[in-house]
């Protein structure tokens, strides 16, 4: 047996104690433990390890941005150790026979577990894919043009909804997009309005059908007030700690966009009071080359795997976010949304842990965060890595740096 000792998050708080993990599942977490091997972090914090809901590692298709062997290892360097990964890669996820040659291309390239979702263009598509962790529907374009109309939409909700599968919505409304004075970020935020969130999530409340729905990357606490009861919904990094106003140019191009400061300070104000349920890092990177095209052709996205959990601890650390919050919104949250059991320290549970040192605090680099692309939207923000990370009690960080990959395994709807 292997035991880990620090000051373990165990039923909502710390406390210095010792997890013990065979056979990569924690068999016990007690005061004192005695086992073959024993790694002792003094009084860094030992946390779940994080899950994020909402990534686009761009493999296959467009493995220039990004590919699943560097974006799960930047994930493990910022705490994730499960990661689920949408469907609008090249070829889109839409029907099973792509999902099953996207499974067999990634098979042992990972070095986090993983989930994949896929895109069904109708009901009849949902039956046919029993291992797809959930479904994406698109209600705007996005990248991947991958949106359908109302009926369609009705109609996986409707298949979904009968067989208990998880839906995960892009919410925008496309006939509330405008044409702005001005350009930029700030006129993208104008040209896909907060207006378009509300309406696209009210049209949505009419029509869940019955389905576990998501609402997706919520940029604003007026949509967040237009999330109908049962659905959950999520926040950014980038939308609870970026705005307009911060001089990103097209490498702050996102959709939804990133909002005003007063709407960017309502929505971290919101999460902090627990109204919403997750955080996800929406990691959509693309190629700086890409970026620097003039803004109205940039594409949309940003890469955030890596630090969404550094950025949000050192919230914590400072004092504006309490660290029971984080845990439950990036990793107990995430993984009861996806229906793994995943994102908590408990007798029986995938031994994936977070070893974590707050006072540790140090800037974020393109360097250090070693996404494929080669740069962060969070460049210089302060952050506290993790110095190690344990997928099912195998280090796969260690002192801060990669220590293996191809361990991860693909969890599924059917046996997570």
């Amino acid at each position: 047996m292997l035991v880990v000792k620090g000051r373990v998050f165990f039923k909502g708080r710390l406390e210095a104690a010792a997890v013990g993990i065979a056979d990569g599942k924690v068999v016990a977490v007690k005061k004192v433990l005695r086992g073959e091997e024993t790694s002792d972090f003094g009084d860094s914090l030992i946390l779940p390890g994080c899950v994020d809901a909402h990534v686009h590692l761009r493999d296959p298709g467009l493995t220039r941005k990004e590919d699943f062997p560097s974006g799960t290892r930047s994930a493990a360097l910022g705490g994730v150790s499960t990661v689920a990964d949408m469907p609008n890669t090249v070829p889109p996820v839409t029907t099973r026979v792509a999902f099953e040659e996207k499974a067999a291309a990634l098979r042992g390239r990972a070095a986090v577990d993983y989930a994949l979702y896929a895109a069904p263009r109708s009901g009849s598509a949902v039956p046919r894919m029993p291992d797809a962790i959930g479904f994406k529907v698109y209600m705007a374009e996005s990248t991947g043009d991958l949106q359908i109309d109302e009926e369609a939409m009705e109609d996986v909700l409707e298949a979904a909804g009968d067989a208990d599968r998880l839906v995960v919505v892009h919410a925008e409304d496309a006939r509330r997009f405008t044409r702005p004075a001005r350009g930029g970020l700030e006129g993208h935020h104008m040209a896909r309005p907060k207006e378009s969130e509300v309406s696209a999530i009210q049209a949505l409340g009419k029509m869940s059908r019955g389905a576990r729905v998501h609402v997706a990357h919520v940029t604003c606490t007026e949509a967040l007030d237009a999330v109908p009861a049962g659905v959950t919904k999520e926040a950014t990094p980038h939308h609870l700690l970026l705005d307009f106003r911060r001089d990103l140019k097209a490498f702050g191009k996102v959709n939804p966009p990133l909002r005003s400061p007063e709407d960017r300070g309502a929505l971290w104000r919101a999460y902090v009071e627990g109204r919403v349920d997750l955080v996800a890092s929406d990691h959509a990177p693309h190629a700086i080359e890409e970026k620097q095209e003039r803004f109205p052709e940039a594409p949309s996205g940003l890469p955030g795997v890596a630090t969404s959990f550094p950025l949000l601890l050192r919230r914590v650390k400072a004092g504006d976010l309490a660290l029971e919050r984080l845990v439950e919104t990036i990793a107990e949250g995430p993984a009861r949304v996806l229906g793994i059991e995943k994102g908590t320290i408990a007798v029986g549970r995938d031994a994936d842990l977070v070893v974590v040192d707050p006072r540790d605090v140090r800037r974020v680099t393109a360097k250090r965060v070693r996404y494929a692309c080669g740069w962060t939207p969070f460049e210089g923000m302060e952050a506290c890595f993790p110095e190690a990370v344990l997928l099912r009690g195998e280090p796969v960080v260690e002192d801060g740096e990669p220590a293996a990959e191809g361990l991860g395994r693909m969890i599924t709807a059917a046996k997570s």
